[in-house]
């Protein structure tokens, strides 16, 4: 905290930390007393401070901030106005607004670990870069509304402006405290006024990602690489001798085949090896037309996943732009200290290092996980192995050793920079033939009876799981259940159909927490869950809450902030059961259907057409709710899998149509049942039992006290009390010793 006096003299400034609560406050009284103004430091600094911070003492960068003050001459309350509707238009909503007694502050909380900046000026710097993006953002918006305004104004003045307030060591007005003016501004009419929290919503944390950085001040011109565009197919190559002869042996020995007959593993994809031909020809001094020519051409090996792409000719231009971006690039030179010596902690020079090296780093949104590639003997998913081998092979090879934490950070978020969706990039590249097949896939692989019930509940949920990872979290509380003889390929063919082996699970995560949720589903997009028959009724329910859950929330290992994880799977039901539902109430979340066994081959070899007709549904807008019409339909299916429960028998054949009042005591004896068997889940059971009959469960007296008891009827057919005596055979209704009513008239039957 700092201390300033409005007309110059001495600042002081303190730093406190939790728990000196009390010092703080003295601290803000004194000051205050004085009329000093107060102000806070923004980013936390790596020490305690007794002088205005610097940019060598900070440690991080955890919020990003812009300040907007009133326009010359503009009247402070309605520029005030005009920047609180200038922030609610950005894309961005900040986490902290604040009225500093003179104009506004926005604060943009970052999620952790936020940007280490380590007390290095070169990367406060770097760092400052993301919160000048902000104020040039505003102020583009500033422009374009004035422009708008002396259209119909030619006289129109601003009202707000951006106060230049990027440094990343930056004091801000402190909340609580007056905004003491200068002697300048008192004689221009300003008064002191109080500072104040407008709005803090602690949800609003962002990716350091989401925000861009705009380009230092102090950075060299370059004259960029201009966008590749291709006009039309290249004509062939008569051969490959008509290639510069700096383009390697490898290279040309990989435009033939498509792959390394000697190292099959090395490259991990068609993709990655069509770039390592791009940037082999790049560096060969290839044109453009010549690159495209090889890629476009079906006579070598390594055309075939180009030609695949919907889009050849863009891919073929857009594999080339990136390869010459990329050679660009890898020409730069570190940067480095007056005598030469590079510098460690440097984003900048960590991330060229990384494209010297050739090492990729991407961050899977689905799986939320990190993965490398292009690191020998690692990858593809990044883990602790591969950073430490990444870090002394910078060391190595460049000769410079950053700090292992400053260097993770600077991984992670070059990672999350360069984020892919697996499975949304997979929808994309399909293209339907036109073909119908996904209403039929139930009865055209797996031998089910095709019907409008089956070919609904069929279709939904696979527009339901696109919809899903389209749209995270998305409402989807149903469940198909696919029931037929052990050994049919039941999960087999949910395996087929979800792709990847990592994507499908058989193990639903029912009584875990947010935390085991979460981990146990990530990167799932199709969960099996496995056999229903047997559940116990508090399963069934645990099983309906899961299934209505949209996100987890949990705090995950190392992390200091609790996450909010939107679902990107749906769940499908298996059993080798007829009778697996306990009680029809919440069963319209299942969707029965009775399969033969499933055709895996067939459905593998149109799994891509299915899924491709269900993207191109979901991008129509398709519903993914049942349709009310096939309700009926659906009853009946649930209502044939109904568990049929023996104490429903019993009570049909002891109670028959009687009306009337029956205590819960005399219940159990009909059943047979002894107090020793009279547990909580047969209590439910027997309720549930009671319920299906037609009797509801209450407290009535007869005779004393108000005890648990059973009713039926009207409101005077409730008032005959059955008596349940002990025969020869058991006990039974004694319709003799229960008291029949007078002849009063009943109830209106409305």
């Amino acid at each position: 905290m700092t201390a300033i006096p409005p007309d110059g003299g001495p600042t002081h400034t303190k730093t406190v930390a939790p728990g000196e609560a009390e010092e703080a406050l003295g601290w803000f009284e004194e000051h205050s007393a004085a009329e000093r103004n107060l102000y806070w430091t923004v980013n936390p600094t790596r020490e305690r401070i007794t002088s205005k911070a610097k940019k060598t003492d900070i440690e991080n960068l955890d919020w990003l901030h812009v300040d907007i003050d009133p326009a010359d001459g503009a009247d402070a309350a309605e520029a005030r106005k005009a920047a609180l509707a200038l922030l609610g238009r950005y894309k961005h909503k900040p986490t902290l607004t604040l009225d500093s007694g003179g104009g506004i502050q926005a604060f943009f909380r970052l999620e952790e670990p936020g940007l280490y900046i380590g007390c290095n000026e070169d990367a406060a710097e770097e760092a400052e870069c993301y919160t000048r993006q902000i104020e040039a953002d505003l102020s583009r918006m500033i422009e374009d509304d004035l422009k708008r305004q002396r259209e119909e104004d030619p006289e129109a003045r601003p009202l707000i402006k951006v106060d230049g307030t990027h440094d990343c060591c930056r004091l801000m007005r402190l909340p609580g405290t007056v905004n003491w003016p200068n002697k300048k501004k008192r004689d221009d009419g300003r008064k002191p006024r109080l500072a104040t929290v407008l709005e803090y919503d602690d949800k609003r944390v962002y990716p350091l990602g989401e925000f861009t950085a705009a380009p230092r001040k102090d950075a060299a011109p370059t004259t960029g690489q201009a966008k590749v565009q291709l006009d039309r197919v290249p004509p062939p190559l008569a051969n490959l001798d008509e290639l510069p002869a700096k383009v390697t042996p490898r290279i040309r020995m990989l435009i033939v085949q498509g792959d390394d007959p000697d190292e099959p593993d090395r490259y991990k994809s068609r993709s990655e090896a069509t770039f390592a031909v791009c940037r082999g020809m790049v560096e060969g001094g290839c044109d453009n037309e010549t690159i495209a020519a090889v890629l476009l051409d079906p006579g070598f090996g390594i055309s075939a996943h180009t030609l695949a792409q919907k889009r050849s000719l863009e891919y073929a231009a857009r594999q080339i732009e990136r390869a010459r971006k990329e050679a660009a690039a890898s020409a730069d030179t570190f940067a480095t200290d007056k005598d030469g010596k590079v510098y460690a902690n440097h984003q900048g020079n960590i991330r060229l290092a990384l494209r010297k090296l050739g090492v990729e780093l991407r961050h899977d949104t689905f799986a939320d996980r990190s993965v490398i590639d292009g690191l020998d003997g690692h990858g593809p998913h990044l883990d602790d192995a591969a950073l430490t081998r990444l870090w002394l092979e910078i060391d190595e090879r460049f000769r410079f050793r950053p700090q292992i934490e400053f260097f993770t950070k600077v991984i992670m978020d070059t990672a999350r920079n360069a984020p892919f969706h697996p499975v949304c990039d997979e929808l994309d590249s399909l293209e339907w033939d036109g073909t119908p097949r996904l209403d039929r896939w139930l009865s055209t692989y797996g031998g089910a009876e095709d019907n409008e019930y089956t070919r609904a509940v069929g279709a939904l949920p696979l527009i339901a799981a696109v919809r899903r990872v389209r749209q995270p979290g998305c409402k989807f509380d149903e469940m198909l259940i696919l029931e037929s003889e052990q050994g049919t390929n039941k999960s087999s063919a949910l395996r087929v159909l979800a792709g990847r082996d990592e994507q499908f699970a058989d193990d639903l995560p029912l009584n875990a927490d947010g935390k085991k949720t979460i981990e146990q589903t990530a990167g799932k997009w199709i969960i099996e869950a496995g056999e229903l028959k047997g559940m116990r009724k508090g399963e069934v329910e645990h099983l309906k809450a899961f299934l209505s859950r949209q996100d987890d929330t949990a705090r995950l290992s190392y992390a200091r902030l609790p996450v909010i994880v939107p679902r990107q799977f749906v769940v499908i039901g298996t059993t080798n059961s007829e009778r697996y539902l306990r009680d029809l109430t919440g069963n319209r979340r299942f969707w029965p259907v009775r399969v033969g066994c499933f055709d895996l081959e067939a459905l593998r070899r149109d799994r891509d057409q299915i899924w491709a007709e269900a993207a191109a549904r979901e991008a129509e807008g398709a519903s993914i709710r049942l349709d009310p019409s096939l309700y009926a339909a659906a009853g009946v299916e649930q209502e044939a899998r109904k568990v049929e429960d023996p104490h429903v028998e019993t009570l049909a054949a002891a109670l028959g149509d009687r009306t009337g009042k029956l205590r819960a005591a005399d219940v159990w004896n009909l059943l047979g049942m002894p107090p020793s068997q009279r547990t909580q889940d047969q209590n439910g059971r027997v309720g549930d039992a009671m319920r299906e009959l037609g009797w509801e469960r209450t407290k009535l007296r007869f005779g004393g006290k108000p005890v648990g008891a059973y009713a039926k009827g009207s409101k005077r057919q409730r008032e005959r009390s059955l008596e349940v005596s002990l025969g020869a055979a058991g006990y039974f209704v004694d319709d003799a010793a229960s008291p029949e009513l007078d002849d009063g008239d009943d109830e209106l039957p409305y």
